[in-house]
């Protein structure tokens, strides 16, 4: 159950790369009533692989699901940020009709390129929080589509 007072949350979670793990990630979450808000799997390496869930619940609760998780045979390292922490880094491609002049916010650090008016992706780059202002702000412009990634700290 989400409240007002929850905080956003990523998890990085390095595992075994093998059928089954992201059952049992997604069944430590589920018991413990609590939704992804999106989950990407990526970066594997021979028999490791890494999770990147997003989710809210506070921080006693993100505590009790990081134990959990991390008790999973199948579960490596598990690293925690809160959302808007700057060090949580992640990239973007929108993609907005061919007459848009998009230009992310100015208020969003963020590097970016690609022109619109000429027909090309816009990708952006920077915390995440920064990037989801700027697609958020792309969005409104009249976005076809859009593809975020997170990307995990250099320590996972």
């Amino acid at each position: 159950m989400i409240s007002d007072n929850d905080d956003r949350w990523v998890a990085f979670v390095r595992a075994d790369h093998r059928t089954g793990t992201i059952a049992a990630l997604a069944g430590v979450f589920a018991t413990r009533g609590v939704n992804f808000e999106s989950l990407a799997t990526g970066d594997v390496a021979g028999d490791d692989g890494l999770v990147v869930v997003t989710f809210r619940t506070s921080e006693r609760r993100q505590r009790v699901l990081v134990r959990s998780v991390e008790r999973l045979d199948a579960v490596r390292s598990v690293l925690v940020r809160r959302a808007e922490d700057l060090g949580v880094r992640a990239a973007a491609v929108v993609h907005l009709p061919r007459d848009v002049d998009f230009r992310p916010p100015r208020h969003a650090a963020v590097s970016w390129s690609g022109s619109s008016l000429q027909g090309q992706p816009v990708l952006v780059e920077g915390p995440l929080v920064d990037v989801e202002a700027v697609v958020a702000a792309a969005r409104a412009a009249g976005a076809r589509s859009e593809a975020t990634v997170i990307q995990p700290p250099a320590a996972t």
